[in-house]
């Protein structure tokens, strides 16, 4: 067997041999699965305007080191199998390294059903326009749903920028374990303006609805806390959160509860922003700028976060629980009721009893007349209150004096002229 030499043609290399025909293709096999798996680029072609374009296989947990300018473009070529019963996330972390104020380098992922597109250095605006640009920026890919069993996904990652100068970034693709969240299964993340994260949750069976909960140990930085649809692109910057779903500002808890009949595939995202103020949540705002247009300070805005998505109070709990509040307030009302009614029948057979004792007795009854002084005058007619026929106390007459000197009294009034 003699040597063999190869010689390069556009990145592919061919083999020239003698061997025999057997040894020859098993080395050609050999050294095809070779260069397919190898991460170095595999196709360059000329673009539009001339620029040279290269596609390079993206391998994942790589970190690519990224030389573009506006005569150069490179694409990595990524592809994962993804289940249907177990769906994985994958995220794209960008780091700018070279100076990019004038001229930032474009980033463009391509899927099947989405593009993503954002730059870097990322620029964001805050109240009264202020500017903060951040060099790392992180950015998760929207999944579609999987039909089949097992389905291959293809996304691309175009680089490019139109510095005439090389830009150079670091480009890192990785999947995302945790993903899915797991009913009453708390997980902890960090999230920046720059890096935001979502995930996503499933109903599961006879699940109506959950309680989704965000906390962090500290009140600031301010951040957003919203439930979208499983629709691509998701809205997970500051600049856009508020365009979709539903959403809240937190600074320590926050919770949203959803109901399975609003999403129609029984399944949504859980996107946490963290905003570049604090002025959303009663914080205090930096100071403006001495120059025109210059960029704000960042600080320490990256935040510490758990979610936790926990079963809700179901429709039937809550009938079981107005029923019962019901129940009791009925139930007070009733015996309320009864002691009313007991006590007004016991003040009435008291006024009763009371009454038969203190009726008003005979005035001429020398039993029940007790201290009556039965020669008391009427003070109309001047008479006794007793008859004349009948006796009082003692049972004695009114005798003729008394009714002649009555008489004799009373000639004595008359009119004088």
């Amino acid at each position: 067997m003699r040597p063999h030499h190869c010689t390069l043609h556009g990145g592919c290399c061919t083999i020239f041999t003698t061997m025999p025909t057997r040894s020859r293709s098993a080395w050609a096999l050999l050294l095809n699965v070779f260069l397919l798996s190898s991460p170095g680029p595999t196709d360059v072609g000329r673009g539009v305007l001339g620029q040279e374009i290269i596609q390079v296989k993206g391998v994942f947990d790589t970190v690519y080191l990224v030389v573009v300018n506006n005569s150069v473009q490179k694409i990595f070529a990524f592809n994962h199998t993804v289940s249907r019963d177990k769906t994985e996330g994958v995220r794209v972390h960008v780091n700018v390294i070279s100076e990019q104020a004038k001229s930032p380098v474009l980033f463009v992922i391509r899927q099947q059903k989405a593009v993503v597109s954002f730059q870097a250095p990322l620029m964001l605006r805050g109240l009264y326009q202020r500017k903060y640009i951040y060099q790392d920026v992180s950015r998760t890919l929207c999944q579609s749903e999987v039909k089949s069993e097992l389905q291959m996904q293809y996304f691309y990652v175009d680089v490019s920028t139109l510095s005439e100068k090389n830009a150079s970034v670091q480009l890192y693709v990785k999947r995302i374990k945790h993903f899915i969240l797991g009913t009453a299964e708390p997980f902890k993340f960090n999230a920046t303006p720059s890096q935001p994260q979502y995930f996503r949750y499933k109903f599961s069976d006879g699940e109506e609805s959950v309680i989704v909960k965000v906390t962090s140990d500290s009140v600031f930085p301010c951040s957003v806390l919203s439930i979208q649809d499983v629709l691509c692109p998701v809205n997970d910057l500051d600049n856009n959160v508020a365009f979709s779903g539903t959403y809240q500002t937190m600074t320590k808890k926050g919770a949203i509860t959803i109901q399975r009949k609003d999403f129609r595939n029984s399944s949504f995202y859980v996107v946490v922003v963290v905003k570049t103020e604090d002025e959303a949540c009663g914080g205090a705002l930096p100071f403006y700028p001495l120059k025109e247009d210059e960029p704000m300070g960042l600080g320490n805005r990256s935040k510490i976060l758990t979610v936790t998505v926990v079963p809700a109070v179901n429709s039937l709990a809550y009938v079981k629980g107005v029923l019962f509040s019901l129940g009791i307030f009925l139930a007070f009302y009733l015996l309320t009721l009864l002691i009313a009614c007991w006590e007004h029948s016991r003040q009435q057979n008291k006024r009763e009893r009371l009454l038969g004792k203190m009726s008003p007795p005979d005035q001429c009854d020398p039993l029940l007349a007790g201290s009556y002084n039965s020669q008391s005058p009427d003070l109309y007619t001047g008479s006794p209150a007793c008859p004349s026929y009948g006796s009082c106390e003692n049972g004695s007459t009114l005798g003729s004096e008394a009714i002649t000197d009555s008489m004799e009294s009373d000639s004595t009034y008359g009119y004088m002229e």
